[in-house]
């Protein structure tokens, strides 16, 4: 009877636990690593990899100092510190249709989780480059740090206190977080500064209005973007991984479903090998891409399956590199296109 009375003690106890924090934790201020204002923040606060894409082709890494490349097999460059990327720029605005870009290696490079990685070579690099999703960083915002946050772990109903000093230490919390057991709250107030105007955050509401009400350059951090660069990364993006199709919409008609079990590689080569997965067959197609009256265009040719004809058309591309995907449409008839595929 002694042991009953021990266990309903602990019972009773941890029951008020767990009614105590959902007491304290409010639903209009708790988070969670799924909630829109957590990816909001986790982009804030990741590595910036963006703003050398103009140099390595990649929006997903960045590459450290010091390095060196070379402008049209010609031209050489030594990069010790951010205001020697307004040389190379120069350089570049001379050569608006085309240039090349070429690293020495070995290099540096960090990834959005601020991860350092040594590469040795090319190959190396472009294998890495072949593994990682398009980066979405945003940026022109930021913290005052130290920022206070309470954790609430589902399985333990347990709350902490924790103090996050810096943008890496915040992003790494939020990337560690388990979707369905990790709860979060922000202790306000926070300060934010926005170009030199400091603002007072006193809740979600006003911070998530805070990040969507950001200069629309801040969600495009490249310091140079011209026709060349876009479709070099178009094409580096696109010949790097397997594509579903995840939305298309023909002259108005959602025709998605139809497109479930086909899986798209866009070759190298500018050819297409399709597999439906359910029935194991094979296709091939044909895909250009060019720069046409300053419009990125994205010609798909398909002619061994009729349901594939239906991609058949000279796409505009919208975004690309979102975190993953490739938005697509077509405005040549009076009823829209649209497609979608997303990297698998």
């Amino acid at each position: 009877m002694k042991h009953f009375y021990v266990f309903g003690f602990f019972f009773i106890l941890l029951s008020c636990q767990t009614e105590e924090f959902f007491e304290q934790v409010d639903e209009t201020s708790s988070l969670t690593s799924l909630s829109e204002l957590t990816g909001l923040i986790s982009r804030l606060n990741q590595n910036p990899t963006a703003f050398d894409d103009f140099i390595d082709n990649s929006n997903s890494l960045s590459l450290e100092f010091p390095y060196e490349i070379t402008i049209n097999s010609n031209n050489a460059f030594t990069l010790n510190e951010f205001d020697d990327y307004q040389a190379v720029i120069n350089e570049l605005i001379s050569f608006p249709n085309d240039y090349s870009v070429d690293i020495t290696f070995p290099v540096q490079v960090s990834l959005p989780n601020y991860e350092l990685l040594n590469i040795e070579n090319e190959i190396a690099f472009f294998s890495l480059l072949n593994t990682l999703e398009g980066s979405t960083e945003i940026n022109c915002l930021e913290y005052t740090f130290p920022i206070q946050l309470n954790v609430f772990d589902s399985d333990t109903s347990f709350i902490n206190e924790r103090s996050v000093q810096n943008e890496a230490q915040f992003f790494n919390f939020l990337d560690n977080l388990q979707p369905t057991d990790d709860f979060y709250e922000i202790a306000y107030p926070i300060e934010i500064r926005v170009d030199t105007t400091v603002q007072i955050i006193v809740s979600n509401l006003e911070l998530e209005i805070a990040i969507r009400n950001l200069a629309e350059n801040c969600f495009n951090p490249s310091l140079f973007i011209n026709n060349s660069t876009q479709l070099q990364q178009f094409i580096a993006f696109i010949t790097s991984g397997e594509f579903k199709v995840t939305s298309f919409i023909d002259e108005e008609q959602d025709e998605t479903d139809d497109y479930d079990d086909f899986v798209f590689t866009f070759n190298t080569n500018n050819t297409i090998s399709v597999v439906n997965t359910t029935s194991g067959n094979s296709f091939t197609g044909e895909w250009t891409a060019e720069i046409d009256e300053d419009e990125l265009i994205f010609e798909l040719d398909f002619e061994s399956n009729e349901l594939l004809e239906e991609f058949d058309e000279d796409w505009v591309v919208d975004r690309f590199s979102t975190p993953n995907t490739i938005e697509l449409s077509d405005e040549d008839t009076d009823e829209l296109s649209f497609l979608i595929f997303e990297k698998l």
